[in-house]
Parts: structure tokens; C-alpha cells; sequence
């Protein structure tokens, strides 16, 4: 009898205890849940306030100046403070990722022109935090088409902004071409600039060399012999025209040829006697 109440009493606790498990699992789970909820709700409010700030930022820099834009980005003025209205984006005010998207955007929008149209906007947020999201907007501009990229971290500050104007293929193969030129300009002006160094080299040596000093007395000495050559050429000339002289009126004076006399030597006689 006392086995069976025993028995009784254990099956009970059993039964009690499976009881408050299940109430304790069901309150876990309605936490977790109302936490998921929560969530998507802050999720869903940032994506309107991030569409909206994304949208609001295309047109305002469509529709102001370079210098207006440099200024802003200089005086550190959001969105917020330009049109007067409220966004979740930069709560803290403008970062150097905006100043990188604004002077992108300088450079880029002359390829563009004016926008005609916002076609569509895209928001991927995060699984993890809620908050962290990728923004893809579609525009049509005057020139072409252009894809704006921003991604908005977990404290609601743009993290960073890319600028994806659409290029035809011709004008892919164009700068593509442009850029292969200018490429290939500057190696061989490199070239020819290293060529040009390398000419020079054999002057190096020469630079600072001191120039051999001449002996002036060696120089008068080799003048003289020069000289003394040329005065014995001289010399010579003059007894060939002599024997021939000579030659010629022996030949004349005796009735013969001038071929079968050889004159062998001429020598001077004094006229001093009478």
C-alpha cells in the first residue's frame, strides 16, 4: 500500500514539473519573438528614413552647384541643416565618408547632366544588427543612366557612397584605348629620358679632368723643325728648275737633244776674279 502511494506522489511531481516547463518555455519564446518584432519594426522605420535621406541627397546635389557643395562640405552642414527636415541618417553630423561621396560626385556629375527621374530604390538590411544596410538607387539622367550606391552602418552614419554612371560599349573601348596609349606614351618617354642619361655618361669621366699643360719650348722646337722642312722643299724646287734651265741651253748650244744629257752636280764659281 505504501509502494503504490509512493508511485502516486512521484507521478504527480512529474506531471507538476512538466507543467512549469512548458510555462517557462512559452514565456522564452514570446520573448524572443516580441525581440524579433521590435526589430523589424526599427527596421522598417530606418528604411523609410534611409530611403528618404537617399533620395533627398540625389536631388539636392542635382539640383546645387559645385561651389555651394564644396562650401557645405567644408562647413560640415547635413542634409538636415540644408532642407530643414528631419533624417536618421548622419545624426552627428557630416563624415569623411560624405566628403568622399560629395567630391565624387563633383567629378562625375559633367558626364551625366540633369536628372530626369528616380526609377527605382533598393534596401538590403542586415540579419545581425537591423540597422546596417546596403542602398542601391536607380536614376536616369540627361546622358546616361547612373547607379548610387550607399552603405549606412549600425550608428546610422553613411559609411560609404559609390557613383556607377552606365557607359556604352564604345565609350568602354574608348577610354580603354586612351588609357592604353597614355600607358604606353609614358613608358617609352621613360625610355627614351633613360636613353638620353645613359648618352650623357660618357662625359662624366671628362668632367673635372684637368687639361695637360703644353711645353712651350717643345712647341717652338717642333714650329723650327716644321719650318726648316718646308724651307729645304723650297730649296729643292729651285736646283730642279735650275738643271733644267741648264740642261735646256747645253742642248740648245751643242745641236741635241736635251734627253741624252744627265747633268751630275752644279756647283757655284766665284766672279770675283776678272
Amino acid at each position: 500500500m505504501k509502494r503504490n502511494n509512493f508511485r502516486k506522489f512521484l507521478l504527480l511531481f512529474t506531471c507538476i514539473a512538466c507543467v512549469f516547463c512548458m510555462t517557462a518555455c512559452s514565456s522564452t519564446i514570446s520573448s524572443d519573438s516580441m525581440k524579433e518584432s521590435a526589430k523589424d519594426k526599427e527596421a522598417v522605420a530606418n528604411k523609410e528614413e534611409i530611403v528618404k535621406w537617399c533620395e533627398d541627397e540625389i536631388k539636392y546635389l542635382d539640383n546645387t552647384s559645385d561651389a555651394d557643395i564644396t562650401a557645405a562640405a567644408e562647413a560640415a552642414h547635413t542634409l538636415s541643416e540644408i532642407n530643414r527636415k528631419e533624417y536618421a541618417v548622419n545624426p552627428d553630423g557630416m563624415n569623411v565618408a560624405t566628403v568622399e561621396f560629395l567630391n565624387g560626385w563633383i567629378k562625375t556629375r559633367q558626364d551625366l547632366g540633369s536628372l530626369k527621374s528616380i526609377d527605382g530604390t533598393k534596401v538590403e538590411i542586415s540579419d545581425e544588427t537591423g540597422t546596417l544596410c546596403v542602398v542601391s538607387v536607380d536614376t536616369t539622367y540627361e546622358n546616361r543612366k547612373c547607379s548610387f550606391e550607399f552603405t549606412i552602418d549600425e550608428d546610422m552614419n553613411l559609411e560609404s557612397g559609390a557613383i556607377n554612371p552606365t557607359y556604352t560599349r564604345g565609350e568602354k573601348m574608348e577610354k580603354a584605348v586612351l588609357n592604353t596609349l597614355l600607358g604606353m606614351g609614358t613608358v617609352f618617354a621613360v625610355l627614351i629620358f633613360i636613353s638620353f642619361i645613359i648618352s650623357l655618361l660618357k662625359h662624366v669621366n671628362k668632367i673635372g679632368q684637368k687639361k695637360p699643360e703644353v711645353n712651350e719650348a717643345e712647341t717652338k722646337g717642333v714650329d723650327n723643325a716644321i719650318a726648316q722642312i718646308v724651307s729645304n722643299e723650297e730649296n729643292e724646287m729651285d736646283d730642279l728648275e735650275l738643271v733644267a734651265v741648264i740642261t735646256a741651253a747645253i742642248a740648245a748650244s751643242e745641236g741635241t737633244s736635251a734627253d741624252g744629257l744627265v747633268v751630275r752636280s752644279i756647283k757655284k764659281v766665284n766672279n770675283w776674279r776678272k
